[in-house]
């Protein structure tokens, strides 16, 4: 009885467990969170995010791996196919009262087997360091499975986005 317990409270605790995102280093400077339990929005399925913060790493680098359905599945392929919608959607915001102070600009990634793009979003002011970004996306029948990456390096992003990409969407 005391064995069946633990395996039970084992197998409902699996959730809690993360799983580190493939294709990063395995060093101790990386570390994953439990996402299945801590988002509660039906809209996207969590499978993995890992991150990397100065001064383990430097720039910091987040990466994660999600699994759209049905209508948010088409809508985020299409952004992946043509960023530049993405870009006008951030630029011209539904609250017209708040001017946007942010240079937005958007690159459709080429040099790979899925389609993706980075972006770059920069205060106008300069105060403060741009961040980058990047999404790669493959279809999966109904599901649309996404690698998305962000940091303080455009470089650093782009690259890690292709690398985990390969791992995880396949090549």
């Amino acid at each position: 009885m005391l064995l069946g317990l633990a395996f039970g409270i084992g197998l409902a605790s699996c959730d809690y467990i993360p799983r580190t995102v493939a294709g990063l280093p395995s060093d101790t400077s990386w570390d994953a969170l439990p996402l299945r339990k801590w988002l509660a929005e039906d809209r996207a399925e969590p499978i993995a995010l890992s991150f990397c913060a100065p001064p383990s790493c430097s720039p910091g680098l987040a990466v994660s791996v999600i699994r759209l359905k049905g209508k948010d599945a088409q809508i985020t392929e299409a952004l992946l196919k043509d960023p530049e919608r993405l870009a006008r959607a951030l630029r011209s915001p539904a609250d017209q009262d708040k001017p946007v102070r942010t240079d937005i600009s958007v690159d459709r990634l080429k040099d790979g087997p899925y389609p993706g793009f980075t972006i770059t979003l920069a205060p106008m002011d300069g105060k403060k360091p741009p961040a980058f970004g990047a999404a790669l996306g493959k279809r999966s029948g109904e599901d649309l499975e996404v690698v998305l990456a962000i940091g303080q390096s455009a470089e650093v992003v782009r690259q890690t986005a292709h690398e985990v990409a390969a791992r995880e969407l396949g090549k």
